[in-house]
């Protein structure tokens, strides 16, 4: 990823779980025998265990899995992202876009018994509940289980290698340009400005 040293976030692990715990839905992209495979799964950090690990499973019939034992693999979490009008600068200049982004890499751990497949599911409901809770309690129907599990689901663990965090809030602008974009992404309503505004509170607190 293209990332200046002026984009280039903090990575530290608590950094990345805080935003992968924000923005589950990932992009994962493996490459075996020259051609890419891309898969669009939410994920969930496993805080377990010594490293940073991802967890996640995919439909048997995705044959991307099948691509994950000769390849690595790299995550794409996007984060909050909008528009950028030039009418919002103290001085001429372009529109662009501010946007938040992760890129993780490693290497994968099929997981393909029912227990294992089991606790992957039990993770990801655990911790996706937590974030919109619905009060469900997890169960596996006995019509899904044993090998109708085992040859519809497969869940792996990525253990991360790489973090590549890039966060394009407007660090390239003046003071005076700065305080023009937020003061117009306050006049909007939709959501991903919002995230993006707030985002760029934190770093420019003086706003």
């Amino acid at each position: 990823m293209y990332n200046p040293e002026r984009y280039a976030a903090k990575n530290s692990n608590q950094d990345i779980i805080e935003f992968v715990q924000k923005f589950p839905f990932a992009t994962v992209i493996s490459v075996s025998d020259g051609e890419s495979s891309v898969s669009h799964l939410p994920l969930v950090i496993n805080q377990n265990h010594e490293n940073l690990q991802l967890i996640g499973h995919m439909a048997k019939m995705n044959p991307q899995w099948k691509t994950f034992k000769n390849s690595r693999i790299t995550v794409i979490f996007h984060g909050a992202h909008t528009y950028i009008t030039p009418k919002w600068y103290a001085e001429n200049d372009v529109p662009t876009w501010n946007y938040s982004v992760a890129h993780l890499s490693g290497t994968v751990e099929l997981i393909e018994s029912e227990s294992g497949i089991i606790d992957c599911l039990k993770i990801l409901t655990a911790q996706t509940e937590i974030s919109y809770p619905s009060g469900w309690d997890f169960f596996i129907p006995d019509d899904l289980t044993g090998e109708v599990l085992t040859k519809a689901i497969i869940g792996f663990k990525i253990n991360v290698e790489k973090i590549e965090f890039k966060k394009k809030l407007s660090q390239n602008k003046t003071p005076a340009d700065r305080i023009g974009i937020m003061a117009g992404l306050e006049k909007r309503t939709d959501e991903q400005s919002q995230l993006v505004l707030n985002d760029m509170k934190k770093i420019y607190s003086a706003f």
